[in-house]
């Protein structure tokens, strides 16, 4: 090995916490090229594909060429991890810390990743169960319920989830506990809305993260990454889907028979206090569980509730459902460019979580589930479900460009004014480009560094 192997390490663990957290791959190969760059690697080379990320390094004449491949497996968003992971790099890239340090500083990050107390992972998700119950228009009671399932899931799924088993029971368990635990709170306050209840204890583990990076790797044309983000988007689904399954099965052998178990829910569109409270509460949920701190929690749950806002403003102008995600994204996303400086997050997290109120993983969901059982209108809400998707992460994915290609603009302009004659780079290393490393790409697939438009590198 050679004495380049820190630097090996180090760009793993930054590519691995980035890969998993939901960066778009352009932003993954820009910000690990940055760091090859500033350790003097030329001749790196980076690729993210299907759950890969392959690092290679040909090292000139008279020398053995370097690969490596590392599997990646995308998870949920850890927010102190994805911001910590930034300061990191901003540090590196400013010579301030080495490789080694900066992988002890990850390493110890790691490891500290299930440090957020069970108290506060339950009350995430249990704000998160009376939330997505406020946004389909839930009565007070259904949401105890739901409350009490987020809970009783999020406890089955941290203990599955400790035991190491395969993602596919991890959700199997989860959909299974909010049956069974939506069944009994059913029969004990003589409700019937078992399926409200269910699919709102289930929403924090609806497919999200990797289904949004999914559909804006595509977009950019990084295919191969989004099939694996697709994959692990389907493998979940299917997990949940499985398991409440075979929890209605079980239920239906001691439940009564007026009992709801499937219904396909179509969220509020009024412009009312319910769906807003309810983003604002799906928004601090998330946040909390993934591990979001004081202010940041109070801006994050903020732009879950303009997300909502916009939507349900431009929805009663008239415009269709599809066109209100699209616009209600595109400022939102725009929106988050912006905030992910001050606030030391990627843009792509601050949008994770507020868009989650408007993700249709509970369409998607009840789609598939109802194709299942043969509901009839489910495989029509599964094709609404990715047309809500797409639209989503096309909007979200334009404000971005728009907002971010203004302030690669206006570094370019600043950088050409600080070094003339130079030419400028988004993944060279500069006082300024460390400092915006945050910053997204939006580019068709590249290993390394090449040229862009107007001449400029």
């Amino acid at each position: 090995m050679t004495h380049y192997v820190e630097t090996y390490k180090f760009l793993s663990l930054v590519g691995d916490s980035l890969i998993r957290s939901g960066a778009s791959s352009a932003s993954t190969t820009k910000t690990l090229l940055g760091i090859s760059t500033a350790a003097g690697l030329t001749s790196v080379t980076v690729s993210v594909t299907m759950g890969q990320l392959i690092i290679s390094d040909s090292r000139g004449e008279n020398q053995l060429p370097y690969t490596e491949i590392f599997e990646v497996t995308p998870a949920g968003l850890d927010i102190q991890w994805r911001s910590k992971t930034e300061d990191t790099v901003q540090r590196f890239l400013t010579h301030q810390i080495s490789a080694a340090e900066g992988i002890e500083l990850l390493e110890q990050e790691q490891s500290s990743l299930h440090s957020l107390s069970w108290t506060w992972s339950m009350l995430g998700f249990g704000l998160l169960g009376i939330g997505f119950s406020q946004i389909i228009g839930a009565t007070w009671i259904t949401a105890l319920g739901a409350l009490i399932s987020s809970l009783l899931v999020s406890l089955v799924y941290s203990w599955v989830n400790f035991a190491r088993a395969p993602g596919l029971f991890r959700f199997a368990g989860a959909g299974f506990t909010a049956v069974l635990s939506a069944t009994v709170f059913s029969m004990l306050t003589a409700t019937t809305d078992v399926a409200i209840i269910v699919v709102s204890s289930l929403a924090a583990y609806l497919a999200g993260i990797a289904a949004y990076a999914a559909a804006q790797d595509s977009i950019t044309g990084w295919y191969l990454s989004a099939l694996g983000r697709l994959m692990d988007a389907i493998i979940c689904t299917a997990g949940l889907v499985t398991g409440v399954s075979v929890g209605i099965g079980v239920s239906r052998l001691f439940a009564p028979d007026n009992l709801i178990f499937i219904k396909l829910l179509d969220a509020e569109t009024e412009v009312s206090t319910d769906p807003i409270v309810g983003a604002a509460l799906v928004s601090l949920g998330f946040a909390i569980s993934c591990g979001g701190r004081k202010w940041q929690l109070l801006v994050l749950a903020a732009t879950g509730v303009a997300a909502q806002a916009t939507y349900l403003l431009i929805t009663n102008l008239g415009l269709s459902p599809h066109a209100a995600t699209a616009l209600a994204a595109l400022t939102v996303g725009g929106a988050c460019v912006l905030l992910a400086k001050p606030m030391k997050l990627t843009s792509n997290a601050i949008m994770t979580v507020s868009f989650l109120p408007l993700f249709p993983g509970m369409m998607i969901y009840q789609g598939m589930l109802g194709t299942l059982f043969g509901v009839e209108g489910a495989l029509g809400t599964l094709g609404q479900a990715l047309l809500i998707t797409y639209c989503l992460s096309a909007g979200g994915t334009a404000g971005q460009y728009l907002v971010s290609e203004m302030m690669w603009a206006l570094r370019r302009a600043q950088f050409k004014h600080s070094h003339p004659g130079q030419t400028f780079s988004k993944v060279m290393v500069d006082e300024y480009n460390a400092q915006d490393i945050i910053l997204p790409v939006f580019s068709k697939p590249f290993s390394k560094v090449e040229s862009d438009g107007g001449g400029q590198r």
